[in-house]
């Protein structure tokens, strides 16, 4: 690696480096001007002792959390919510099919259902197929550990059964829905609003910077936004692996190091689950093989880079700048993580 960078600062004494614009510098998500630049001292594989846990994201043409996935018939419409009387008659069989949302509304006694309602007003069958609360999620599960299966009694008596996938969907809609993050992001989303037209992807210097800092040394995930075009896939951020392979030149004719780096992220379950899945078969996690050139200024700083066409590429990262709470008349979602807070 040293030769590299002996090599290096040759090539580099007179180059004009492709630099990150303001939108893709990394000081955006470097909430406590922490970040280290110095390629040389970042490390070159880190991961996160646990990672995010993986959970579906609800997705919205499903009916979000409406949708009863524990069901023998999976659907999250044409169904009403069951009345007090009809609760109180229900076998713990039958209210482990009920959906996430009525199942909060049973716990805190609201027979009047408003997260099942809430839920229905954000939710259509004529949705896009990759829309849900994948931002959500993404907040969630890299704040709080995965939660387990667990029965709480409501007012009435009544024994509500949660599985983990039950409250993961609480608290990934609760984040989506009513949670101010304050979130900071490098990078744009390219190709849907107009003020991103004939932008890039994020550049490949200020990602390199961003996931030696979070995870190399800071041990913390980030959000990663994996789709280049017009969908939005949110992914939980923990893990990454790079491989210097000598220098090469970036688009502007300038040398700079080639790099091929893996991003590791938490993948979305399939179908929601009862128990917990990290650290079982049933955790998904998947990841993005990148190729890129890094320019370094005469100290060995990476102050931008360039990515290779063929490479895996996302659009933008993000990271939450405040705790998810769980508030207001959705506050009971602390009722089933008493050992995360």
């Amino acid at each position: 690696m040293h030769f590299i960078f002996l090599l290096l600062f040759e090539l580099l004494a007179s180059a004009n480096a492709y630099l990150w614009n303001p939108a893709n510098d990394p000081s955006n998500m470097d909430i406590n001007r922490v970040y280290n630049y110095s390629l040389e001292q970042l490390p070159v594989k880190a991961a996160l002792p646990t990672p995010p846990w993986s959970e579906t994201y609800w997705a919205t043409y499903k009916g979000s959390i409406n949708y009863r996935w524990n069901s023998e018939n999976p659907s999250g419409y044409n169904y009403r919510p069951p009345t007090r009387e009809k609760a109180l008659k229900m076998s713990d069989a039958e209210l482990r099919q009920l959906a996430p949302s009525e199942k909060y509304d049973l716990l805190m006694g609201r027979y009047d259902y408003p997260l099942f309602w809430e839920a229905r007003s954000y939710s259509t069958p004529r949705a896009q197929v990759w829309s849900g609360i994948c931002d959500g999620w993404s907040v969630a599960a890299t704040q709080y550990p995965e939660p387990a299966a667990i029965t709480l009694i409501n007012p009435d008596g009544i024994a509500v059964p949660f599985g983990s996938s039950d409250i993961k969907g609480l608290m990934s809609f609760a984040a989506a829905i009513h949670f101010k993050s304050e979130p900071k992001q490098v990078g744009l989303k390219c190709g849907i609003w107009p003020y991103t037209s004939g932008c890039s992807d994020i550049n490949a210097g200020s990602l390199h910077v961003i996931f030696s800092n979070q995870i190399g040394i800071k041990q913390e995930a980030f959000v990663t936004e994996i789709n280049s075009g017009r969908e939005i896939w949110n992914q939980p951020t923990y893990g990454y692996e790079v491989e210097y392979r000598g220098t090469s030149m970036n688009t502007s004719g300038e040398k700079g190091i080639l790099v091929h780096a893996v991003l590791h992220y938490t993948d979305e379950l399939e179908e929601s689950r009862w128990d917990p899945v990290v650290g079982t078969d049933e955790f998904k996690s998947d990841k993005l093989e990148m190729d890129y050139i890094l320019d370094l200024d005469q100290d060995g700083k990476i102050i931008g880079g360039t990515w290779i066409n063929s490479s895996d590429k996302p659009d933008f990262v993000w990271l939450p700048t405040k705790k998810l709470k769980f508030d207001g008349y959705l506050s009971g979602i602390n009722l089933l993580i008493p050992l995360q807070q």
